[in-house]
């Protein structure tokens, strides 16, 4: 019988005898009564998988939802994996909504609040969404809950003030999501200007790793003004002004600039869109070691089954790291 693995370690962890697709932890720890629903999608496997969350989309940005497992091909380290499970069911959402509620937001709060709002009238009823807000540091508004009068009075008494932890507010979320949405479909979704205070207590790499361990892409709806976004990048160093949009490519997320035209309600249409059109994966390593070493992924489309595959862009996170341990 194999041991049980922390759902801290792995990044859409690696779950054990019994394996419910879009569950993020070992399927011996009991789930929590206000989780939902649980996915009908089931497989019996005698190995631990790595699961990972798939989106793929045209090259007009929309999601794709009628591919196969054959169409699909996983690599580990460059090597080859075989893909033992499979799901594309639109599996419950648990959604970490994280919002700016810094003094750099105050012009665009309004339409951060309307365009928060409109999602909720998005989701299903077994769909869950918590708020965390930031400021000079990230706070819990509202755990996980299908209650959208609760989120709604939580968005409208959001107060800018101090600082942007972005970096800190993202790492709390990832790792809230992985501890208390174990079997559902998870996002961090971001709504902020994405400029970030230099004083934080955490690193984009960190934030990376956290969400890579709770299998959680990050996405970000990027709101603001141009001409603040100019003075911005005048005042901090180069390498600061594209941590958001490394953190969401290395998560398997996106990002979305609202000032190129797009509205905050588009913005999170489209990514609710992406959620419930993905893929899960899952695969067993060749490489059994548990050294509590990086495993880079690489998922691809079969090529020489789907000529269309050169058009679509695939959205997966980039790696996990193996358990430490026999």
């Amino acid at each position: 019988m194999k041991q049980i693995v922390n759902p801290g370690i792995l990044a859409g962890s690696l779950i054990l005898a019994w394996v419910t697709l879009g569950m993020g932890g070992p399927a011996a720890q009991a789930p929590d009564k206000m989780s939902g629903p649980r996915s009908t999608t089931t497989f019996k496997v005698d190995v631990d998988l790595v699961l990972v969350e798939v989106g793929v989309h045209d090259d007009h940005g929309h999601a794709v939802g009628d591919l196969t497992q054959q169409d699909f091909r996983v690599f580990e380290d460059g090597k080859e994996q075989q893909i033992l499970a499979f799901s594309h069911e639109e599996l419950p959402l648990a959604v970490a909504l994280v919002v700016d509620n810094s003094s750099s937001i105050m012009a665009a709060l309004r339409e951060l609040r309307l365009g928060a709002l409109d999602t909720l009238s998005l989701l299903k009823p077994e769909d869950q969404v918590a708020i965390f807000s930031f400021g000079e540091k990230p706070e819990l508004v509202e755990a996980l809950t299908s209650d959208h009068q609760a989120l709604s009075e939580d968005l409208w008494a959001l107060s800018p003030y101090g600082g942007t932890a972005i970096d800190d507010a993202l790492y709390d979320a990832s790792l809230y999501l992985g501890r208390e949405a174990r079997e559902r479909r998870r996002a961090v979704i971001l709504v902020s200007d994405n400029e970030p205070s230099e004083e934080q207590q955490r690193t984009a790499p960190e934030v990376v790793r956290a969400a890579q361990q709770s299998g959680t892409p990050v996405y970000s709806v990027k709101v603001g003004y141009l001409e603040h976004s100019r003075t911005f990048f005048l005042s901090h160093p180069e390498p600061r002004l594209h941590d958001v949009e490394k953190i969401c490519r290395q998560t398997g997320g996106e990002l979305i600039d609202t000032r190129s035209g797009v509205s905050v309600s588009q913005a999170m249409a489209t990514i609710l869109q992406w959620l419930k059109q993905g893929y899960t994966l899952g695969y067993s390593p060749a490489n059994r070691r548990r050294d509590g070493t990086f495993r880079s992924i690489e998922v691809r489309l079969n090529e020489r089954d789907h000529a269309r595959a050169r058009k679509y862009a695939i959205y997966a996170r980039q790696g996990y790291y193996a358990p430490n341990g026999q």
